[in-house]
């Protein structure tokens, strides 16, 4: 049953993403070299050496991570995005989990705390009964969450689940989430394109030459002009809608990242109003209820942050396969529903209110 719910759970993934092309990171070595402009004559020389080493390295390459490594060697090539979401998505519902029972012993310390004396305010009691309560609650669709996604993998690698776990046990006590080794580009040159399979295939069939993709740049200001190609307007077609479909791509990574970024701006801001509750803490300034909400709030931001890095995770999934033409990759962002959490803080807030409720209200409860 586990094992089915967790298909399910992917199979938007596979739909969205179908397989990846072979690309790597070679794609954002190109990314790079055009942002600086360094080719002239010597580009196309320089796109063929990329392109040839990009046919050794797979797309997930770019992740640099052993043991998303290891599960696309188990999986022999099968729904490969499919597998990178789910172990994006159980890394980030691991992280999850540990702020969750973080916060779950705040509260009971809190609990603990108040139960000999005085309590800040006449409900905060009630309020921590129910942050203890809807802690319980997330924890519990958490842990579901994971098993589904382990149930995925063991079936995409063919291996028990108790083998799977095993094999990702130094994974999932590392708290670092997957990164993608490339800076997010601001544009891109048409000659990625050339890479794309319905590209190629329409290349193929209207006996068109990819390198006239050469000129021209791709970026997300909406104004992309039309691609004119004499007596080929299938084939202009073609590659209008791939160069769309790219563009999107590349605004979702950007976006992504942006919110990735902010997320991190907060959480060192957290970590150092939770340094310094902390000291007032120990001067008595404060109570030890209130720096038990400090660090609440701290928890929230890194809950926050780690959903915001799962999502950039994902967008880059989606981003190589778009830039490298997986057959029937269109612009649909359905994988980020399906594999990661909600990346907004607003969403966020709103799933786990206990987290924060009334933290930094009660100054010298």
């Amino acid at each position: 049953m586990a094992a089915a719910f967790g298909a399910l759970a992917i199979a938007c993934a596979s739909t969205s993403i179908a397989m990846v092309h072979s690309t790597s990171v070679l794609a954002a070595g190109m990314f790079a070299e055009h942002g600086a402009r360094a080719a002239t004559r010597a580009t196309r020389a320089t796109r063929n050496q990329a392109q040839a080493q990009a046919r050794t390295q797979p797309w997930w390459a770019g992740f640099e991570d052993a043991s998303m490594g290891r599960l696309m060697a188990a999986a022999h090539g099968a729904d490969e995005p499919g597998v990178a979401a789910a172990y994006i998505a159980l890394k980030v519902k691991t992280l999850e989990l540990v702020y969750l029972e973080n916060t779950r012993a705040a509260v009971a310390r809190q609990a603990a705390l108040i139960g000999s004396g005085t309590p800040p305010h006449d409900d905060f009691a009630k309020q921590l009964a129910q942050r203890q309560l809807a802690a319980d609650d997330n924890i519990g669709k958490l842990k579901a969450q994971r098993t589904s996604y382990l149930a995925y993998l063991a079936a995409r690698c063919g291996m028990p689940q108790a083998a799977l776990e095993a094999l990702l046990a130094d994974a999932l006590q590392d708290r670092s989430l997957p990164r993608f080794a490339a800076e997010v580009p601001s544009e891109l040159p048409m000659a990625v394109l050339a890479n794309r399979n319905d590209v190629q295939l329409a290349a193929a069939l209207y006996g068109a030459n990819t390198d006239a993709l050469a000129g021209g740049v791709i970026d997300t200001s909406g104004e992309a002009p039309d691609i004119d190609v004499p007596d080929q307007p299938l084939y202009a077609h073609a590659v209008m809608q791939a160069r769309d479909q790219v563009a999107g791509a590349l605004q979702h990574l950007q976006m992504q990242s942006d919110i990735a970024n902010t997320a991190y701006a907060r959480v060192v801001d957290a970590r150092a109003d939770f340094e310094a509750s902390k000291q007032r803490r120990d001067r008595g300034d404060i109570s030890e209820v209130q720096l038990m909400e400090d660090f609440q709030g701290l928890l929230l931001d890194l809950h926050v942050m780690a959903a915001a890095n799962g999502e950039l995770a994902m967008a880059w999934v989606l981003f190589m396969g778009n830039v490298g033409g997986a057959s029937g990759m269109g612009n649909d962002t359905a994988i980020d529903a399906m594999a990661t959490p909600q990346a907004t803080q607003a969403t966020q807030a709103k799933e786990l209110p206990f987290l924060h409720k009334v933290s930094r209200k009660l100054r010298n409860p």
